[in-house]
């Protein structure tokens, strides 16, 4: 008896649960379809928002490197997210080396070879690049078909950004190549 009267109520339950949803959705669909527009905030509160908003620090470069200028930089930071952030971060280890101080650490001249084919500078023997390889579990970094202006682009983003704390984003002259 119990096993007939469960099968008759479950399904006019189910059925009463769907039609409740339906119902529901009409009234709520009518409502976010077309909302009734809400009161507008005052004028103060808004610019009370602004300038809440506007004192907020924002990440910053900390400064042009030497013989960089602002659209250099900002070529650079395209390339870098396009070529370099899968495997580095400005200040922090990824997948190679945190790249904050490079142009401290290594002069143009080599990092642009570097950039340009690593395993030619490590096959070479070159003591610093052979380092750098297995340091980083052999993890051979790709080439990449960039000018040698592109990949100084990218040094003057790098050392734009050293010292600038991650938001959400990364002291040597340099020889600009024509």
């Amino acid at each position: 008896m119990h096993k007939k009267l469960l099968e008759i109520l479950m399904p006019a339950g189910l059925a009463v649960v769907a039609l409740a949803i339906c119902f529901c959705l009409v009234i709520l669909g009518d409502t976010l379809s077309n909302p009734t527009p809400a009161e507008a905030p005052p004028v103060a509160a808004v610019d009370s928002l602004q300038t809440e908003f506007t004192d907020m620090p924002v990440k910053q470069a900390a400064s042009l490197p030497p013989g960089a200028d602002a659209a250099a930089v900002a070529a650079g930071d395209a390339l870098f997210k396009g070529n370099c952030a899968q495997c580095h971060a400005i200040n922090e280890v990824v997948v190679g080396p945190a790249l904050a101080g490079i142009t401290k650490r290594r002069p143009m001249a080599w990092l642009i070879p570097w950039v340009k084919n690593s395993s030619k500078l490590v096959a070479s023997g070159d003591e610093y690049a052979v380092k750098i390889f297995n340091q980083y579990q052999q993890q051979q970094m790709p080439s990449f078909q960039l000018s040698d202006k592109e990949i100084q682009q990218i040094i003057f983003y790098v050392s734009s950004m050293e010292g600038v704390a991650p938001a959400s984003t990364d002291a040597v002259a340099y020889n600009l190549v024509p």
